[in-house]
C-alpha cells in the first residue's frame, strides 16, 4: 500500500510562532509550525500512492493518547485519500478509531502515513492532518498536505531541463535561456490543470506579474511540439 513516489517539497512557514501545545510534528526531521504546508508533485497518470510520513513528538511531562483527524479542505473528484495510524483506514474514515500512547518527551516517527491516489485525475487536493490528545482535543498539532497531480511526472520535469525559465521562484519578470530562431510558444497551467497563460515567445524575458502567487506547470512548444516542461513558483 505504501508505494514511494518521487516528490519535491515547498515548506511554507506558519505566520504564527510554533504552538505551545504538547504535540509537535516533523517532516523529514524538520519541525513544522501549526498548519505548515508541504507540496507533493506527482504524475496524474500513475495509479500508485503518494504518501507523507510524519513524526509526532510529545513535549509534555505526561503520556498522551493521540488520535488523528483528516480534514479534506479541497479534493479533486475521482481521487482517493486515506491514512494509517495504528491501522490503515478506509478513505471514508475522517477520525482514527484507535489511539497511540506517546510517552512524555518521546516521539513516534513510524506509525503515521497519509496516502493520496490521483487515479488519473489532474489537479490539486488539499488535506489537513490533525493530531490531538483524545482527552483534550484542543491540545493538538496539524499540517497541510498539498497534493499536486500534473500532466507529467517530476522525474521528467527534472530531466527535461535543457531550457530554463529563471529566476524560479519569480515575482514578475522571468528570463528564458533559449534560441529564438524557431517558432516558440509558452503555456502556463495552474495547479488545477487549467491554462492561465499562452503567448508566443518573442524575446528572452516575459512578464508574469499578472499571475497570482502559487505553484504552476509550464511548457514550451517549438513548432507546436513540446520541447520542455517544468514547475514554476511565483512568490510576491
Amino acid at each position: 500500500m505504501k508505494n514511494i513516489y518521487t516528490f519535491i517539497i515547498l515548506l511554507i512557514p506558519s505566520l504564527f510562532a510554533f504552538s505551545q501545545n504538547s504535540l509537535r510534528l516533523y517532516y523529514n526531521s524538520e519541525l513544522l509550525g501549526n498548519d505548515d504546508s508541504i507540496y507533493f508533485f506527482m504524475d496524474s497518470s500513475q495509479y500508485i500512492a503518494q504518501y507523507v510520513q510524519l513524526a509526532v513528538e510529545n513535549i509534555s511531562d505526561n503520556n498522551i493518547n493521540v488520535k488523528v483527524k483528516k480534514t479534506e479542505i479541497s479534493v479533486v473528484p475521482g481521487t482517493e485519500n486515506s491514512f494509517c495510524w495504528v491501522m490503515c483506514y478506509d478513505a471514508s474514515v475522517l477520525v482514527s478509531t484507535k489511539y497511540i500512547t506517546i510517552p512524555a518527551h518521546s516521539m513516534n516517527s513510524t506509525d503515521f502515513y497519509g496516502e493520496y491516489y490521483p487515479k488519473g485525475h489532474l489537479g490539486t487536493s488539499i488535506i489537513r492532518y490533525t493530531f490531538f490528545d483524545m482527552n483534550n482535543a484542543v491540545d493538538s498539532a496539524s499540517m497541510i498536505a498539498v497534493y499536486v497531480a500534473t500532466p507529467v511526472g517530476i522525474e521528467e520535469l527534472v530531466e527535461n531541463n535543457n531550457i530554463l525559465l529563471y529566476p524560479n521562484p519569480t515575482s514578475g519578470i522571468a528570463n528564458l535561456n533559449l534560441d529564438l530562431k524557431n517558432d516558440l510558444t509558452l503555456e502556463i497551467f495552474n495547479s488545477l490543470g487549467a491554462m492561465v497563460l499562452q503567448e508566443n515567445i518573442l524575446n528572452n524575458s516575459i512578464d508574469l506579474s499578472i499571475l497570482p502567487e502559487g505553484i504552476y506547470y509550464y511548457r514550451i512548444k517549438e513548432n507546436n511540439q513540446i520541447k520542455t516542461n517544468n514547475i514554476l513558483v511565483i512568490q510576491k
